[in-house]
This record gives structure tokens, C-alpha cells and sequence, in this order.
């Protein structure tokens, strides 16, 4: 009988420890955050709510910038510059630069060049480019005077294949860029020793602004050439030898 009592008295010692246990457990759990559960995903670390209230970055403006990625987000796209616009005089503010990754190359060899947009006054500079409809940054390829275009190919285009669609350029639009003082925009251009010829195959498909395909056709000769990048930029004023939106580099091949 003693041992049955004992029993007992263990019994319900035990289960009410549990009981009160449990309760002291839920209630703490509730007064940790009375508005969401403790297991709730939108608690931070801190119980709270991540705060969504500081301002995003914008992509249009930087310190450092990849030229190419940034004239591609929707959120540059501003309205086409008027007829009427003026060019602005970028001397002394911004510093156009074009450097291979290789002076040197063999015949029908590569090298990358490196295209710098650099701002070197004490304020914002605002650069606007054309996208028809993506920037386009073709090579051109000139003799050692810069004078004679020796990548083209001979001639005029031929006439447009049976069943092709007279080639009607699109309506373009605008992205503007602002680089920080200081700051530059880059990016990185392939360039390839070769001439090219006509690409009738080519023309289903391809975009009327890039004017008509060309492809590989031998390797050009040994000897220096002038290389530019032409940049669809607009409203910069510059001279004739367009040292702004078509910079360039000497290039020899032996």
C-alpha cells in the first residue's frame, strides 16, 4: 500500500511538471512576436520584417560600369533626342580610349580591344547612344594612312535574293548613361585579321541597321593598320576624324 501511495504521488509530481512546463513554453513563444508565428519565413534575424524601404541602385548611373550590359537594361531607355538637340563639348571632360589586347597578330589572327569611356571632369557626364534596337559596335579596319577601308569587300552589295523583302530599317530608340566623376564605362570588342565577303545566306534573319552581312574571306596581309570601334553615340560634338564616338588603335600583323 506505502508503495502504491509513493507510486502516485510520483506519478502526478511528474505530470504536472509537463503540463506547466508546456505552458510557460507556448507563452513565451507568443510573446516573442505577437503579430507572426516564430517560425514565420518573413522574420529577419531580429524578429522583424525586412525593411524594403531603401532606395534600388540605379543600373543608368555608376562609378564603374560595363558599357555593353548597361545600354541593354530596359530601365536606361529614355526619349529620342529632338532634331533640334545640340551637341555637347565633351573636351577636356571625357576621355575616349581604345587599346588592343595584343598590338601584334598573325594573319587571320584575333585580339580583343579594350573600349574606355573615361570621365575626368569634377562632375556627372550624360551620354546617350542609339539601339536599333540593340548597340551595335562594329569594327572598322583601315590601311596604315587611315585613309582606304580594307576589310569590306569589293564592290556594292548584290541585289537581294528571290522571296528576301526589301531591307527597311527600324524606328530606333535612345539609352542614356551617367558615368561619375572620375568614373569610366568599358568594354571588350573582338577584332580579327581577316577581309571579308558578301553573305547573301545571311540576310533571312539579320537586322536591316547592320547593314548587309559579311563573313570571313582570307586573311589580311601583313603590314599596320588603323583599327577603329564606331560607337553609336550621338549628341557629342567632334570633328571629322570622329575622335569621339570612333576611337582608334594601330594594329600590325607580321
Amino acid at each position: 500500500m506505502r508503495h502504491l501511495l509513493i507510486s502516485a504521488l510520483f506519478v502526478a509530481a511528474c505530470g504536472g511538471g509537463s503540463t506547466e512546463n508546456k505552458e510557460t513554453k507556448q507563452a513565451t513563444n507568443e510573446t516573442k512576436n505577437p503579430e507572426l508565428p516564430p517560425d514565420d519565413p518573413a522574420l529577419g534575424d531580429g524578429g522583424t520584417k525586412p525593411d524594403d524601404t531603401q532606395p534600388k541602385k540605379d543600373p543608368c548611373v555608376g562609378f564603374e560600369m560595363d558599357l555593353g550590359t548597361t545600354l541593354m537594361q530596359a530601365q536606361c531607355e529614355v526619349e529620342n533626342p529632338k532634331p533640334d538637340a545640340k551637341s555637347v563639348d565633351m573636351k577636356d571632360k571625357l576621355v575616349v580610349s581604345l587599346v588592343p589586347a595584343s598590338a601584334t597578330v598573325a594573319p587571320g589572327g584575333h585580339t580583343d580591344l579594350t573600349l574606355t569611356l573615361a570621365n575626368k571632369s569634377s562632375s556627372n557626364i550624360a551620354l546617350f547612344f542609339t539601339l536599333d534596337p540593340t548597340p551595335r559596335f562594329p569594327t572598322e579596319t583601315y590601311d596604315s594612312k587611315g585613309k582606304k577601308r580594307v576589310d569590306l569587300p569589293w564592290g556594292n552589295p548584290p541585289p537581294l535574293p528571290k522571296g528576301v523583302a526589301p531591307r527597311v530599317a527600324t524606328s530606333h530608340e535612345t539609352a542614356k548613361i551617367t558615368i561619375v566623376p572620375n568614373g569610366k564605362a568599358t568594354m571588350t570588342i573582338p577584332w580579327n585579321a581577316v577581309k571579308t565577303t558578301w553573305a547573301p545566306e545571311k540576310l533571312k534573319g539579320s537586322s536591316p541597321e547592320s547593314g548587309y552581312p559579311r563573313k570571313p574571306n582570307g586573311s589580311l596581309g601583313k603590314g599596320t593598320y588603323v583599327v577603329r570601334v564606331a560607337m553609336p553615340l550621338v549628341l557629342v560634338f567632334e570633328g571629322t576624324e570622329r575622335e569621339v564616338s570612333a576611337p582608334k588603335t594601330t594594329i600590325t600583323i607580321k
